[in-house]
């Protein structure tokens, strides 16, 4: 069960990074509140995806994940050596 997070040399957080899970049914997207007391979580079944689009900035990635009805996810600062990952094992699951 991979969990990719937000890179810091790509504009992330040090201290709560944002993570991506991707496991058989779902992918998990969790993101730390403003006020750094806990997460914030949004959690897509593999079979309500839609697509996973890159968008490659001069010095991050940000991956939006859409989905049929269960929601969408927004997740800046990746690798794109990571994102890239993120999408194909994404890809190969739906």
């Amino acid at each position: 069960m991979p969990v990719f997070r937000s890179s810091v040399t790509r504009g992330g957080s040090l201290i709560n990074p944002d993570m991506v899970e991707i496991n058989n049914r779902f992918v998990v997207f969790k993101k730390r509140k403003k006020y750094l007391i806990g997460y914030d979580t949004i959690l897509i079944p593999m079979a309500k995806i839609s697509s996973v689009e890159l968008d490659v900035h001069a010095i991050g990635v940000a991956i939006t994940i859409t989905s049929f009805g269960a929601g969408r996810i927004f997740a800046e600062h990746f690798s794109l050596d990571d994102a890239k990952e993120i999408k194909r094992l994404i890809e190969n699951r739906i």
